[in-house]
């Protein structure tokens, strides 16, 4: 993967057979954009190499925290979402020893669809040596949108990553009958992963709603504001179960070539603070100590207002 050297556009995106009549914006201007960045380690620290942002996405220089391993790059979208026609796409190269987590600022906001449907796409590159986090952030589908997540994630031999999902009920959190759960319309995800060129891994799922409570307690359980969410991590994973008198339920299952998936369903906000603090406390024991602490969590590095700042 070399650096951008042309604009993104609407070409740019793969369109799922799921919404094969539609088509993204035509007038691409604070619809369509991204960013691509290259990760590189220079003398311990993981910084920038070539980067290219295009509105509505930008991305801040790499946070370095003292005593921290990695590097925290936040990605952000100063519009109000993922707009009916919008595109977003989002390249990363990872090479070797760098060290990254990467993130948007806040949850995303999926709006409804008037004539087309919003998607965001990530291509990523992770060269041995790497040692990568992503966590997109949370999605919220609105009642009505039409969304496809796409990432296709390209591994070299020796290559560490964790990539995560976390899928909320929608605007559950709103007043009375404003309140919205599993309304969207359609919602497209496909995750591939490949090592040495090789498929290892492949999440594909096409949810079509609205969902009525006997649908949604199939998917997610019988809880009013229950979301789902996973991760892809790469090697082997053992974790402790959760006590069964928690309102989350997890499951761990190791994948046929030596990684690992790990599933959620229960509570939003408790499903959050476990899925984040598993992938940085899984990422943090990449350096072979089990004992080590989570990476950026678990320090007083960061204000408690992230999304995903809780502390271990």
């Amino acid at each position: 993967m070399g650096p951008r050297a042309v604009r993104i556009t609407a070409e740019d995106f793969l369109i799922p057979a799921e919404f094969g009549e539609l088509r993204l914006a035509e007038h691409s201007a604070g619809q369509i954009g991204g960013v691509h960045l290259t990760l590189v380690e220079q003398q311990g620290r993981t910084c920038f190499g070539s980067t290219y942002q295009q509105v509505p996405l930008r991305v801040l220089p790499p946070f370095q925290f003292p005593g921290e391993l990695a590097s925290l790059v936040y990605l952000l979208n100063p519009t109000a979402g993922l707009l009916d026609g919008d595109g977003h796409l989002v390249e990363i190269d990872a090479r070797p020893g760098s060290c990254a987590v990467v993130t948007g600022q806040s949850s995303t906001r999926i709006h409804p669809a008037v004539r087309s449907f919003a998607t965001q796409q990530w291509r990523v590159k992770a060269a041995a040596d790497s040692q990568l986090v992503l966590l997109p952030g949370p999605n919220i589908p609105f009642r009505g949108c039409r969304y496809h997540q796409k990432a296709e994630i390209d591994l070299d031999r020796g290559a560490r990553l964790i990539w995560g999902d976390i899928w909320t009920p929608g605007r559950y959190a709103r007043v009375g009958q404003e309140a919205e759960f599993h309304q969207f319309e359609r919602i497209v995800q496909d995750l591939q992963v490949r090592r040495d060129g090789a498929l290892v891994f492949r999440d594909h799922f096409t949810w079509d709603g609205p969902w009525d409570k006997e649908k949604a307690c199939w998917y997610v359980g019988n809880q009013l504001a229950a979301g789902s969410g996973g991760l892809f991590v790469t090697g082997n994973v053992e974790l402790p179960p959760l006590g069964p008198e928690g309102p989350l339920r997890r499951v761990v299952l190791p994948l046929a070539l030596g990684d690992t998936l790990i599933r959620w369903c229960g509570p939003v906000p408790e499903l959050t603070l476990d899925l984040v603090r598993t992938a940085l406390r899984i990422a943090a024991r990449w350096c072979g100590d089990p004992r080590a602490v989570p990476w950026l969590i678990g320090s007083n590095h960061l204000a408690p207002n992230h999304w995903f700042s809780s502390r271990a």
